[in-house]
């Protein structure tokens, strides 16, 4: 019987068919397309989910989908006339007291567990991964275009090589083939900078602004001013460390 449930429908007219990636989320801004999912219903009121898996990103991400044996490797697995546990741990129940609402929010008239999960509002606390379609990524990925500032480079090319697209790098072309590699080379890249750009915000936030009081600093600009010391002199009396912080300071002083 449950053979049944995972043997692919053959020789049934299809008449629906939809589909949609299974997506990780790795951060606010990055989405990773992790496999997949076809929902196909046939003429004789059979349907039938298909998973394909994009091993690769499963790999490189550490991830598993609820419900698949991926040990098994196999290019698709199917789920036959019953709703899968991806699906079912992230959409409201048939019997939910709040269906209708719920239905209303997702612009729906009907129920339908797989477009019901289909870019839903809905967020699963279990995992990170949802279902998206591919009107998603071509409104939240932008095309991938050489940019000379690698802060903003590296992100969108890890973008796109999240969201399977096909593009270059350089001279370089970006498919299935070599995807996988510059996956791992510029989500090392994105991690270093997170973390550089994470530690130095850090420190900036560290950073205690030094006080003195405005009649010393009064006293020390006159110094200055009348050659009595010399501006090196004038920082180090100041304590303000630096030519720009102690001329800012001035300049802040003469405001008051």
């Amino acid at each position: 019987m449950m053979n049944e449930k995972m043997t692919k429908i053959n020789n049934v007219k299809t008449i629906y068919s939809s589909f949609g990636y299974i997506t990780y989320q790795y951060n606010k801004s990055l989405y990773v397309k992790v496999a997949k999912l076809t929902y196909e219903k046939f003429e004789d009121e059979s349907f039938q989910y298909t998973f394909e898996p994009y091993y690769d990103a499963l790999d490189v991400f550490n991830i598993d989908i609820p419900g698949i044996d991926l040990s098994l490797r196999k290019e698709a697995y199917y789920r036959v006339n019953l709703t899968p546990v991806f699906i079912s741990e992230r959409t409201t129940p048939k019997n939910r007291v709040n269906l209708r609402e719920e239905l209303k929010n997702q612009n729906m008239d009907y129920y339908q567990p797989f477009l019901l999960a289909l870019d839903s509002r809905f967020v699963y606390s279990g995992d990170r991964l949802s279902l998206k379609s591919e009107n998603f990524y071509e409104k939240d990925v932008p095309l991938y275009k050489k940019n000379k500032d690698l802060y903003k480079d590296i992100p969108l090319a890890l973008k796109n090589l999240a969201a399977r697209r096909v593009f270059f790098i350089d001279d370089t072309e970006i498919n299935d083939k070599n995807r996988v590699h510059y996956l791992k080379i510029y989500l090392s890249i994105y991690k270093n900078m997170s973390n550089y750009y994470s530690e130095k915000k850090q420190k900036d936030k560290g950073r205690i602004k030094h006080t003195i009081s405005d009649e010393l600093l009064i006293e020390i600009r006159n110094q200055f001013i009348h050659g009595i010391i010399n501006i090196d002199e004038a920082i180090k009396r100041s304590g303000l460390g630096s030519k720009s912080t102690f001329y800012r300071r001035l300049k802040e002083l003469e405001k008051k």
